[in-house]
């Protein structure tokens, strides 16, 4: 029976992947580096730390690789101050129903929990989440279980009681590594074939999430 749904956020809850890809092109343009669009797809879903040790052999060093993440950083701050972060349609209402079903639910993001305090702060859903796990909890981002592992412990639930939305490659590989379905609502990224035949759905929202939860709880 399912009792705890677990979310990524990025991609997933936010339309924030297209906001990082504009700032890293912000960020690129003002350093004059070029960005290839397969350098941000490739990532999309894994952790800074993945994206610093490509970037630092990419730009060529170190202090390129931190200037390159803190013009980044900076942009991604403006969008979130001038109000271009959007949550996606359906999480309003997928959280709401969730509450009145008495779902557990839990954030594990491969951001940084100031980050993830911004945005949800920015959406005024902060006091949906309660239970936050973060980069700052573990030591490997996705493709690594270890986010996934670590929100199963938080709410104390068996595997098979627990869903995870995700939107991108790497968290439908982390939440496979951690032996839980998952449900895909894609963003950026079409799925995979992979995906498609090994997901417990593939969905286009999350009101159609919503939907199929309702299905799973007769």
């Amino acid at each position: 029976m399912l009792k705890g749904v677990i979310f990524d956020m990025d991609g997933l809850m936010f339309d924030s992947e297209k906001l990082y890809y504009q700032a890293n092109l912000a960020a690129a343009k003002v350093m004059g580096l070029g960005y290839p669009d397969d350098y941000y797809e490739r990532f999309i879903g894994a952790s800074d730390e993945d994206l610093m040790g490509f970037f630092a052999a990419a730009f060529g060093g170190q202090a390129q690789m931190e200037r390159f993440m803190q013009l980044t950083y900076d942009k991604i701050n403006a969008f979130v101050k001038a109000g271009k972060l959007v949550k996606k349609p359906g999480l309003d209402n997928l959280l709401a129903f969730l509450d009145q079903v008495h779902l557990q639910k839990i954030i594990a993001s491969s951001n940084y929990q100031d980050k993830i305090d911004a945005f949800l702060t920015s959406g005024q859903i902060r006091h949906e989440f309660p239970k936050i796990v973060s980069m700052d909890d573990v030591t490997q981002g996705k493709p690594a279980p270890d986010l996934f592992l670590k929100a199963a412990a938080k709410l104390n639930l068996p595997k098979d009681q627990l869903v995870i939305l995700e939107d991108s490659a790497n968290g439908f590989q982390a939440a496979q590594n951690a032996g839980i379905r998952c449900i895909i609502v894609p963003d950026i990224v079409p799925p995979t074939a992979e995906i498609k035949a090994n997901a417990w759905q593939v969905l286009p929202d999350l009101n159609a999430v919503q939907d199929f939860l309702k299905t799973q709880l007769v």
